[in-house]
């Protein structure tokens, strides 16, 4: 359970006689272009990694005469499953080829942990018996479980299983997860050091020049619609969850992926919070669950602490830094019952944020409306300035905006986009 062990399992082979010790998530091997084998994800519990895998027959196995009286007993399958393999390199050709994130668990308690039914490996089962309901792939794809065949790094030849789970890999959504796009959206890249003419790929504070770029237009390009969309997404994911038939997720740790143009999100580590899928009857059903301020029923997922910082950084930190998010949230609170001194905060910021290239950085009271340009945007500032105070101040409507998904959509949906 130490660390060093945990560095074991970053040790992988990535092609026939061949083993490379990756060094964090995301690392791929040396001079190649293949990332088999790469770590994309490492947690408490477990590693994932990228994985080629192909069919091991063309065909599904037939029957032959000394099977008549077992299949007599038992018959085949309508659909029989696809049985897969490793595979060292994904053939573009094959239609059946499979990319493919397999995680692993560090131990054999949590592997055994991760098996149960109400756990990651039952709900896997869940959701792949009910991807119809997942047309947007807002949830993780599962292929199944897998068996995997490992050597102790001290001793070769020293050899265990291990049941892994199996799911898809999509380049769409390799970058970032939802707590890297938020560091990303809200850094300050004014206090970056120039690059040197000497480091023409690197800047002083460690960022690559690529990642300076993509962050710079990240920021330049977010608008609050992109807001809305993110966020409707991230919310329409909780409720395809309910769709699929899950109880609970685990939200405190932000288990989310964000795609590449940011307006997607798509939820990994569906382990339910160890609570399985819906039951009838159940006390999720009748609502006794008093421990929660819950409508019934929906899904059990704790929105209080995780969404509302989400949303302030969003509206209040793009390209400004956390601590500046956090300042200003205390000001708008600071401001007590002087509501117009609040909103007034609230407006300067979106200005800032989200129109320093229409406006100037003046406030809105000083412009005048003959440009109607000008004039929706100061329009639509006020009314969102509006509707993030409710929000920040849990006011009606709003009061009970994190209680539970419907009551979050609800309230999103209202974010004005004009």
């Amino acid at each position: 359970d130490g660390p060093s062990d945990k560095r074991s399992f970053m040790k992988v082979s990535t092609c026939v006689n061949r083993v490379q010790h990756f060094q964090s998530p995301g690392e791929v091997l040396e001079g190649s272009d293949d990332p088999s084998g790469y770590i994309l994800g490492m947690g408490s519990n477990a590693i994932v990694h990228r994985t080629y895998l192909v069919p091991t027959s063309a065909k599904p196995a037939t029957i032959t005469n000394a099977d008549i009286s077992i299949s007599e007993r038992s018959p085949p399958p309508t659909h029989p499953q696809t049985k897969l393999k490793r595979n060292h390199s994904l053939n573009s050709n094959s239609t059946q080829s499979r990319d493919a994130a397999v995680k692993r668990s560090f131990t054999l308690s949590k592997m055994l942990a991760s098996l149960d039914n109400s756990s990651e490996a039952g709900l896997a089962k869940r959701l792949r018996f009910a991807n119809s309901l997942n047309s947007d792939g807002r949830i993780a794809q599962f292929y199944g479980l897998g068996i995997a065949l490992s050597s102790n790094i001290a001793n070769h030849e020293t050899y265990k299983f291990e049941l892994v789970l199996v799911s898809r890999y999509e380049e769409d959504f390799s970058t970032r997860t939802m707590k890297r796009f938020l560091d990303d959206y809200v850094a300050d890249l004014s206090s970056t050091s120039a690059l040197t003419s000497t480091a023409p790929t690197a800047t002083k504070t460690g960022l690559s020049k690529t990642q300076q770029q993509e962050m710079q237009q990240l920021q330049q390009n977010f608008t609050l619609i992109d807001v809305k969309i993110f966020l409707v997404s991230l919310l329409n994911a909780f409720r395809d969850l309910t769709l699929m038939g899950v109880q609970a997720f685990d939200f405190s740790y932000m288990n989310v992926l964000v795609s590449r143009d940011y307006k997607s999100v798509r939820l990994i580590d569906i382990d339910g919070n160890s609570k399985g899928s819906i039951q009838f009857p159940s006390e999720y059903i009748s609502g006794t669950k008093t421990n929660a301020p819950l409508h019934k029923p929906c899904l059990e997922v704790d929105l209080n602490q995780v969404l509302p910082m989400v949303l302030m950084e969003l509206i209040l930190g793009k390209g400004r830094g956390k601590g500046f998010a956090a300042t200003k949230k205390s000001e708008i609170w600071r401001a007590g019952d002087n509501h117009e001194k609040a909103k007034a905060i609230i407006k300067q910021v979106l200005l800032e944020n989200f129109y320093s290239s229409t406006l100037s950085n003046n406030t809105t009271q000083t412009h005048t409306t003959d440009d109607e340009s000008m004039t929706r945007s100061v329009k639509h500032i006020d009314k969102t300035a509006e509707w993030f105070y409710a929000v920040l101040k849990k006011k009606t409507p709003w009061q009970t905006w994190t209680n539970d998904i419907y009551d979050a959509m609800r309230c999103i949906d209202h974010l004005p986009i004009t």
